[in-house]
């Protein structure tokens, strides 16, 4: 049996990536934030990068690749507490936020891989369009999926384990990765995604 390899743009902790490799996948990620990243790399190999930078013709071939922007430009303030948008020191701009959405589409056209996911909040469909699926994460917390990865049936436990306390102590006041710890993709959906995809090529 070959081993499948999957690549996730976008890793923040890597919620993407554990799942896969609970599934068998090697997983390679791309993080922009050298911090948040120092963590992933402890688990995964790691592109310290901008991902608009990559070159997809070197990521050709792969089983799987799976992207989360960030999501924060398409936040809907409405929906926010007073003390998240004082936080923000830099308004919400959906076009910079499209600018990541489209570098990870193109990516994947030129790249090819059998299987892709795009992960963003429900506002991302007024600018991209219906989404293949979409759940709840957490309490609260919709998620919509985009791309032709194969279906599968999300879990009905999506409990999401903190990262350990040396991690949550080390980065305390850092926002990022605060961010990137609520936004974390949940392993039970992540090996969902996964095992669907290994059956869809292994049969």
């Amino acid at each position: 049996m070959r081993i499948l390899k999957a690549f996730d743009g976008f890793c923040g902790l890597g919620g993407w990536s554990d799942g896969l490799s609970a599934e068998g996948f090697q997983v390679q990620g791309c993080e922009i934030n050298p911090k948040v990243a120092a963590i992933y790399a402890e688990r995964y190999p790691v592109i310290v990068a901008d991902f608009r930078g990559l070159d997809p013709l070197l990521f050709r071939g792969l089983d799987l690749i799976v992207g989360s922007p960030p999501c924060r430009d398409f936040s809907d303030y409405a929906h926010m507490s007073r003390g998240a948008v004082k936080r923000w020191k830099i308004p919400a701009d959906p076009e910079r936020g499209l600018e990541l959405v489209r570098a990870f589409t193109k990516f994947v056209d030129v790249a090819a891989p059998k299987y892709w996911l795009l992960e963003n909040v429900p506002r991302l469909e007024k600018y991209i369009g219906k989404p293949r699926m979409k759940t709840e994460i957490a309490p609260g917390m919709k998620r919509c999926f985009w791309g032709n990865f194969p279906n599968f049936l999300v879990p009905k436990d999506l409990s999401r384990p903190r990262t350990s306390e040396f991690h949550h102590h080390e980065f305390r006041g850092i926002h990022h990765y605060e961010s990137c710890e609520r936004a974390k993709i949940p392993l039970p959906l992540a090996r969902a995604l996964g095992r669907a995809v290994r059956e869809a090529i292994e049969n």
